[in-house]
């Protein structure tokens, strides 16, 4: 009678024991969601638990005759009093300490056919970058900020390596449908998916990559308010990028492309074998404990970036510069003048009429400061840029060195330097600081001092 009584009394705990009789409950950290299998089937069942099914568990308390309301049960089933599990970290629980020492990374980069040097190298770092990822570090000032960007035709398997990333146990966590208009979706993706393949790449316009891809790309955390939430919240980012195209101009930011590698395949990637994954992530692990680097230094951005500009869109401003201009390296060369971004495009503008528009002007002189060995050097109204015009071995400039130097060779204790605007008066300062520096060169290397005529 007292445990009848007892039972009578406690409705909730009647509940609790039904349900853990019939199911296993476990709240997933990453999805943020609960998680349900039937006790009868295998660990590894574990699937979310939808409106459908939540419904049908509430009738099975009710139909048993527990006085509880569905309140309650939901109460139960979203409380802590169900399990939490962090699926990633679970899984790379198992792989801690199990490396073969074979090079299982170096393999799965083996089945990209590319001309690229080193994306056997980028490949890795980019992979150990990916992983450091997912552990949620909480010292990380940077987010897993590059990812590898396959160009080929269709048909060569680059969707299939892509998902062929991640195993088994973790595949929910890919997906190449992400809708990059929708700013709050890429912000709970990259909190809740492992791996984001931009497809199709090129469809991505260039104010998008420039823009917002470009900032979120290098985010360490997310800011978000879930479905039905009240407030922001800071989630941990899981997601690192991956992205695919069937064109080669496809990248738009003319400050340097770092944050994509451009890979571009020589024949189909080779997807006859299934990686594996245990040993792939367990090599990652351990290469991590031991040290290696996850992200990329100067020197390797530096290259990435030079080696990206072979896929850049060219505007027709750039494709012009090299018809009408070089990059000068030596500023005492005769034919090299010092020109702002506004003189160099009307130079082209004058040449090829009138289809360049000036909207295209700034865009154009960041095109230009990242040139290869283009010399720049700012002035109060502009930043000039060192340059030859093409078939021309003298210019008549204002800004030439050795025009202004020719007849005077000291403009320092000449009136004249007092008679021109702060602009040119800037140019002939910076000028001479150049001229100096030559002639102090040229007395350390030689017995006798022999100028150049022009100078």
């Amino acid at each position: 009678k007292n445990a009848t009584k007892t039972i009578d009394l406690c409705p909730i705990d009647r509940m609790i024991s039904f349900l853990t009789m019939r199911y296993a409950f476990r709240y997933n950290t990453v999805l943020s969601c609960t998680e349900y299998r039937p006790v009868a089937l295998p660990a590894d069942s574990f699937t979310p638990l939808d409106p459908r099914m939540l419904r049908r568990i509430i009738l099975e308390v009710q139909r048993e005759g527990i006085e509880v309301s569905p309140n309650d049960i939901r109460n139960y089933i979203e409380s802590d009093y169900v399990r939490q599990f962090d699926p990633v970290g679970d899984y790379l629980a198992s792989c801690e300490g199990a490396w073969d020492g074979h090079d299982h990374i170096g393999d799965l980069a083996r089945t990209v056919p590319t001309d690229a040097p080193l994306w056997h190298k980028w490949f890795k770092t980019w992979l150990l970058a990916m992983v450091s990822q997912w552990q949620n570090q909480p010292s990380r000032l940077y987010g897993n900020s590059v990812a590898p960007l396959l160009i080929s035709p269709q048909g060569y398997h680059k969707s299939t390596f892509c998902r062929r990333l991640l195993p088994d146990a973790l595949k929910w966590g890919y997906t190449d449908s992400l809708a990059l208009s929708d700013r709050r979706q890429v912000m709970l993706a990259m909190s809740q998916q492992l791996l984001i393949n931009l497809d199709e790449f090129n469809q991505i316009s260039p104010r998008v990559q420039q823009g917002f891809l470009k900032n979120v790309i290098q985010l360490p955390s997310i800011k978000a308010k879930r479905p039905y939430g009240t407030h922001l919240e800071e989630l941990p980012r899981k997601a690192s990028f991956i992205a695919t195209s069937n064109m080669t101009d496809i990248l738009s930011d003319p400050s340097g492309n770092r944050r994509f590698i451009g890979i571009e395949l020589t024949a189909p990637i080779d997807t006859s074998r299934v990686p594996d994954h245990h040993q792939l992530f367990a090599q990652a692990l351990q290469l991590l404990r031991n040290g290696s680097r996850s992200w990329f230094d100067k020197a390797e951005t530096e290259q990435i970036m030079l080696w990206n500009r072979r896929y850049e869109i060219q505007e027709p401003a750039d494709q012009y510069f090299s018809l009408c201009f070089s990059v000068a390296t030596d500023p005492f060369d005769p034919a090299a003048e010092w020109l702002s971004t506004a003189e160099i495009f009307d130079v082209i503008k004058q040449k090829v009429g009138s289809s360049l528009q000036v909207n295209t002007l700034i865009a154009f002189g960041r095109k230009l400061a990242n040139m290869p060995g283009m010399r720049r050097r700012k002035c109060e109204t502009c930043t000039r840029y060192l340059v030859k015009r093409v078939g021309s071995k003298l210019v008549d400039s204002p800004f030439r060195l050795a025009d202004r130097l020719a007849d005077n060779p000291f403009p320092a204790i000449s009136p004249s330097l007092y008679n021109v605007d702060n602009e040119h008066r800037t140019a002939i300062l910076e000028d001479m600081a150049d001229f100096f520096t030559y002639l102090i060169y040229v007395m350390s290397h030689t017995d006798v001092i022999s100028l150049p005529v022009t100078l």
